[in-house]
């Protein structure tokens, strides 16, 4: 049984998910985008076979490359960076690379436009859009609960009686 994923690494996933929901709907269909996870590495085995592949700890969470521009994104939800990504920052930034910290999706829609990257549509409006999609779809009832037939028990009661046999 895996242990459960600290609420920091759960929000930054949840941020992440919004973020690339929003690059796929806003960049332009020539750029590029991709999520690079690299996660931990589960065992000191797995770590070692990482390491000797080349895969380094520090690594952004998101990369957009547009006609020339690559922009590298640390995807951060009430974190700080740790060391190994302040070097990824400072070594990408240093070869002539953009990078960016985003906090909101708005961060990234301001990280593009910095670097030069043309966008389709704000985060705002896109929001706007399916805010309007979904006052146009019908209002679903929720149905009211079947009423069981007289001295009938659910498949969880026959289990604790020990009456179920799967």
């Amino acid at each position: 049984m895996t242990a459960a994923r600290p609420p920091n690494v759960q929000r930054e996933w949840v941020l992440q998910r919004s973020i690339v929901t929003y690059l796929s709907k806003a960049l332009p269909p020539t750029a590029y985008f991709t999520s690079i996870d690299i996660g931990s590495a589960g065992s000191a085995q797995q770590g070692a076979l990482r390491k000797a592949r080349g895969v380094k700890p520090g690594i952004a969470d998101v990369l957009i490359a547009y006609l020339g521009a690559t922009l590298w994104l640390e995807i951060k939800a009430g974190t700080q960076l740790s060391e190994h990504q302040k070097l990824f920052r400072d070594q990408v930034m240093a070869n002539g690379h953009c990078w960016a910290l985003a906090r909101c999706p708005e961060d990234v829609e301001q990280a593009c436009r910095d670097v030069g990257i043309p966008l389709r549509a704000t985060f705002s409006q896109i929001h706007a859009r399916i805010a309007e999609q979904n006052a146009r779809l019908p209002v679903r009832k929720k149905r009211a609960p079947r009423a069981r037939a007289s001295g009938a028990i659910t498949v969880a009661q026959a289990h604790r009686m020990g009456v179920w046999r799967p």
